[in-house]
């Protein structure tokens, strides 16, 4: 099972995801830190397991904001503080050129599906980025994005986000359901779960599902999911130093 720590960035400073709702998004309350910096949030996150990618959802460029940059910057400064990591990054991106100013050789682009006009804006960028990753989003009125887009696997990548935002943050759980559906109907995806994961048991439960990665955040931070469990269910067998 591949792990991945996902980090919300908003106006600066690492802030707590909140089933979607950005407007209410405030900053993060850790268990693993009084910090609320990115370099602070993903060394403390380094010290509970050697995660070897981290996924980062830069808020000011998803939601547009004209009045506030977007991170590119301070995302670059974690990167060449962390070598080591492969960092996803979902930053709204609606076209190709917009894309193009954000790649680096260590940074696997997020097409989020929320953000995409047209499934013909999505095979550009995909020409262009074929390691980007496909992130289809499920919001409480139901998927956002072009229809054609969830109806057509032949245009997924591999791994696939299956990101269910009523679910973040809101210790509900993930949705199973959904998940199980979209592995049944398309068993050569590799799917990757993202929202509500809240312990150990969630993560078994997405894995009988049909999962191959999950995406988490609060339950690392409130210390539900211990090092030993990321030790049984992560890919990486190894202690931390």
């Amino acid at each position: 099972m591949h792990i991945i720590p996902v980090i919300d960035l908003m106006h600066g400073q690492v802030v707590q995801a909140i089933q979607g709702q950005r407007q209410h998004y405030r900053p993060i309350q850790s268990q693993l830190t009084d910090s609320h910096t990115l370099i602070d949030i993903v060394a403390a996150i380094l010290q509970v397991y050697p995660f070897d990618c981290l996924y980062i959802a830069d808020l000011n460029a998803i939601t547009r904001q004209e009045t506030r940059p977007n991170h590119l910057t301070l995302i670059e400064q974690a990167m060449a503080e962390f070598p080591q990591l492969n960092w996803w990054i979902d930053a709204g991106f609606q076209h190709a050129k917009e894309l193009m100013s954000w790649q680096s050789a260590s940074m696997t682009p997020i097409l989020a599906s929320e953000s995409m006009p047209d499934t013909q804006t999505y095979a550009q960028m995909r020409q262009i980025c074929p390691s980007s990753v496909l992130s289809l989003d499920f919001f409480r009125d139901g998927f956002h994005g072009p229809a054609e887009l969830l109806s057509s696997p032949q245009q997924w990548t591999q791994p696939t986000i299956i990101m269910s935002l009523p679910k973040v943050g809101a210790n509900l759980g993930p949705d199973y359901t959904q998940l199980a559906t979209l592995k049944t109907q398309h068993p050569q995806h590799a799917l990757y779960a993202a929202g509500g994961v809240r312990h150990a048991q969630d993560i078994e439960t997405l894995s009988q599902a049909g999962a191959k990665g999950v995406l988490i955040a609060s339950a690392l931070h409130q210390k539900q999911l211990t090092q030993q469990d990321l030790m049984h269910w992560g890919d990486i067998k190894k202690p931390v130093a």
